[in-house]
């Protein structure tokens, strides 16, 4: 339950905060235990976005070697997210795509910055392409500045460490540019 109620109080206050994020419709117990490093009641987060596409979903049919179902996923989040995009289709929609994708990702990393946030495992599964903040996992806001701090019990050599942010968005993005 612990990790379920910090998802919803983390993606409240990055609302609050005015950071881009997706939220919390609701946070509802299971009945089951889980076992995180100890025995845990479950639940189950009802998370609400703009999109659940993530990079990832990209690197899942790419993987599969699967090029229409990258377009169609391209065009569909053309459709839902990026309407304004004017492209024909091809390279150059492609390409729109990717800026668009960029610079969301690019504006919300910097809110991250100016709060403090620190998103402990900032994979490709947990970057969405609205850019909007997902999966509040291991996160943190930093109780001082210092820009080697992490918040992840696997993230023992600092991937994921606040001044790194940056960087592993651009990891992440070049992840996708591949797809």
């Amino acid at each position: 339950m612990g990790p379920a109620v910090r998802e919803f109080l983390m993606s409240e206050a990055m609302f609050g905060l005015r950071v881009p994020t997706s939220r919390s419709l609701c946070v509802v117990a299971t009945g089951e235990t889980v076992l995180r490093e100890e025995p845990q009641p479950g639940a189950i987060v009802t998370r609400v976005a703009r999109s659940h596409l993530r990079v990832g979903t990209f690197q899942y049919f790419a993987a599969r070697k699967n090029p229409s179902a990258i377009r169609t996923l391209v065009d569909y989040a053309i459709e839902r997210l990026f309407a304004d995009v004017e492209a024909a289709p091809g390279p150059e929609r492609a390409l729109a795509f990717f800026e668009r994708v960029v610079a969301g990702q690019i504006a919300t990393v910097t809110e991250w910055m100016r709060v403090g946030f620190i998103h402990g495992v900032m994979n490709t599964d947990n970057t969405s392409i609205s850019g909007e903040t997902i999966d509040f996992g291991p996160c943190a806001m930093m109780n001082a500045f210092h820009p080697a701090t992490v918040f992840s019990s696997i993230d023992t050599g600092g991937r994921y460490a606040y001044g790194n942010q940056p960087s592993i968005l651009a990891w992440n993005m070049v992840r996708l540019a591949e797809c």
